[in-house]
């Protein structure tokens, strides 16, 4: 499960597991800095965006926060993350994430389920690569 911790809280680990041309630059404990393009229907924005994680407990679970913002619009959110293991005698792992996201500016000219969207699409490919390099 190291891997997958790893690649959860380590920019360096994570980088590679960030679909398109996300990049993730440590800047503080726990902190990192991210920068990626997401689509949201015809709409492609830079997005800039603080991450602090906090309440880590070593392979288990820990809190993130996140503050972005993108051409006069701004997202915060939170979420925790939790992992476990479903089958105690198989090599997996289970990923929750329950948080929330409120968004300002000219995403809020955007519908919710466009920007959910875009959300479930970045994630579901970053836990996939995450899940491909584990089994691989």
């Amino acid at each position: 499960m190291s891997t997958i911790w790893d690649a959860l809280i380590d920019p360096d680990a994570m980088t590679p597991h960030l679909p398109g041309t996300a990049k993730v630059v440590a800047t503080g404990a726990n902190a990192y800095r991210v920068s990626m393009k997401i689509s949201m229907g015809f709409l492609r924005p830079t997005v800039n965006g603080n991450v602090q994680l906090s309440n880590l407990n070593e392979g288990v679970s820990f809190d993130i926060s996140l503050t972005g913002k993108s051409m006069g619009a701004g997202v915060t959110g939170s979420a925790e993350v939790v992992l476990s293991d479903p089958d105690s005698g198989a090599n997996s792992s289970r990923i929750q994430m329950t948080g929330s996201i409120q968004t300002s500016g000219l995403l809020n000219k955007i519908a919710d389920s466009k920007i959910e969207g875009a959300a479930t699409g970045f994630l579901e490919a970053f836990f996939q690569s995450i899940e491909r390099s584990a089994t691989g």
